[in-house]
């Protein structure tokens, strides 16, 4: 297995997108850290653009902008989780969807997929994701989600 080739300018993106300084009031040069956990709005549900940063704030803005442009995407999502990210994820299926999960994933992710995802009629199979004719053999005509939830059909 190998790394993915990058584009040219990929260590330019790395340290510049998302990050001109016209974007801060301050102008400043290195993006500052937003330690805000809520912020100032003009009237109630009247905000300048951040409201809660659970919802999102600068920091994070700059990050996912940055990611987005590594992978050459007009988007990019940050979690505080890993168990959040893949909440969303299994968000995107419907009840009749089934996912391949490796066997030894993290035991917060197992409980969602067996107790949570199971209940909305998402059905999953559990393989040693190390071993590629296991997984292989997991697939089904509704598998959507395989090899660490990399979404492979429509």
């Amino acid at each position: 297995m190998s790394f993915k080739i990058q584009p040219n300018g990929f260590d330019t993106k790395a340290i510049h997108a998302g990050q001109s300084p016209e974007q801060w009031k301050s102008a400043c040069v290195i993006p500052p850290i937003s330690l805000s956990t809520t912020f100032k709005q003009d009237a109630p549900g009247e905000h300048r653009g951040y409201e809660y940063s659970r919802s999102g704030n600068p920091t994070r803005n700059v990050l996912e902008t940055c990611l987005a442009a590594l992978d050459n995407a007009k988007y990019g999502l940050t979690f505080s989780s890993g168990l959040g990210a893949t909440t969303a994820v299994l968000t995107m299926l419907k009840s009749g969807d089934h996912i391949i999960v490796g066997d030894d994933v993290y035991g917060g992710t197992n409980r969602l997929v067996r107790h949570v995802a199971s209940r909305l009629g998402i059905s999953a199979t559990f393989v040693d994701p190390t071993n590629l004719e296991s997984v292989k053999a997991a697939i089904q005509p509704v598998t959507k989600i395989h090899n660490d939830a990399c979404i492979c059909s429509n």
